[in-house]
């Protein structure tokens, strides 16, 4: 099956990202390119992980209400995808074609079926949140460049960006930005080859960077009586117990699976995290703002401790 119109959901770059998976997936039934069987494939769940995240993403940012249930569909899929590959990678060649046919047909039937009911959902939804948060906007004055807040600076600050990280994902307190962006560079780590020798003390400092993140976090929450601390300080119990679940699963793994795990962790870091910010992390840090707009200098003590807090994560 080729793409058509009837598969676009008015959302480009989400639209892109489907003509690609469908232009990767016509590879496989093309014989003079038998032996990309195997990079493609690889290719298609990379992409397939990229994809999913960034339309999660998105969901997250409009706090989509059907969003639990549609990041079932991908983590059912990306499952498919990790088990048709190892098929593929164990096949011998003379079926390995063969292999490559019936997957391009999974992959398709999924893939139509899922944007012609779920993601066209979604996109409904999205669109018709994003008209009405233009509509407000339009009917604010519009800040001057300069007064864009320091969450910029902050991403200026720590040089190009990791490759899943978004400009969506900045909440507008610098610290907290800072953490998020380094969680995110030692995410990439994890994923490339070059840097496989690394991967033990990476999940080691990944454990420590996190759980002073979480500290401060919470610390920051407690100091202006932040009312969904409590939900907060389980969100960060529940990643933690998964965390370490995840480092004794690589730790335990032999060789040969532990590549596998990693990819694992590599996914639950970026999928959690981007969920947890758009979330519960930019509620926070609007209540965080408002309180130091409320406070303002003049009305805390100098050297107060709301004085060295605000300046601290500002």
């Amino acid at each position: 099956m080729q793409w058509t119109e009837q598969l676009e959901t008015g959302i480009p770059k989400i639209d892109e990202q489907h003509k690609e998976l469908f232009r990767q997936t016509e590879i496989l039934l093309d014989r003079s390119k038998v032996g990309r069987i195997n990079e493609t494939i690889k290719f298609l769940g990379d992409y397939v992980l990229k994809h999913f995240i960034d339309e999660q993403g998105l969901q997250a940012s409009v706090h989509y209400p059907k969003a639990e249930a549609h990041q079932k569909y991908h983590a059912a899929f990306t499952d498919k995808i990790r088990e048709l590959r190892k098929q593929v990678e164990e096949a011998s060649d003379d079926i390995k074609f063969n292999l490559a046919t019936e997957i391009n047909q999974t992959v398709i039937r999924w893939l139509k079926d899922h944007i012609m009911v779920h993601d066209k959902d979604f996109a409904a939804y999205y669109r018709d949140h994003s008209r009405a948060r233009q509509a407000k906007r339009d009917s604010i004055a519009r800040p001057s460049a300069g007064a864009r807040g320091p969450a910029y600076a902050v991403q200026a600050a720590a040089g190009p960006a990791p490759q899943y990280w978004r400009a969506d994902l900045a909440t507008g307190i610098p610290k907290l930005d800072e953490q998020h962006l380094e969680i995110f560079r030692q995410a990439e780590i994890l994923v490339d080859k070059a840097k496989a020798g690394q991967i033990p003390e990476t999940l080691n400092y990944l454990a420590q960077h996190v759980a002073r993140h979480f500290g401060a976090e919470e610390r920051a929450q407690a100091a202006i009586g932040y009312s969904g601390l409590e939900a907060h300080r389980k969100g960060h119990a529940d990643f933690a117990h998964r965390f370490r679940e995840f480092k004794k699963r690589f730790e335990a793994a032999g060789q040969a699976r532990q590549t596998e795990v990693v990819k694992e962790i590599h996914h639950f870091l970026l999928q959690w995290f981007t969920t947890h910010i758009m979330n519960q992390d930019r509620a926070f840090a609007e209540c965080y703002k408002k309180n130091k707009r409320a406070a303002g200098t003049a009305g805390v003590k100098k050297h107060g401790f709301l004085y060295r807090l605000f300046h601290f994560w500002s």
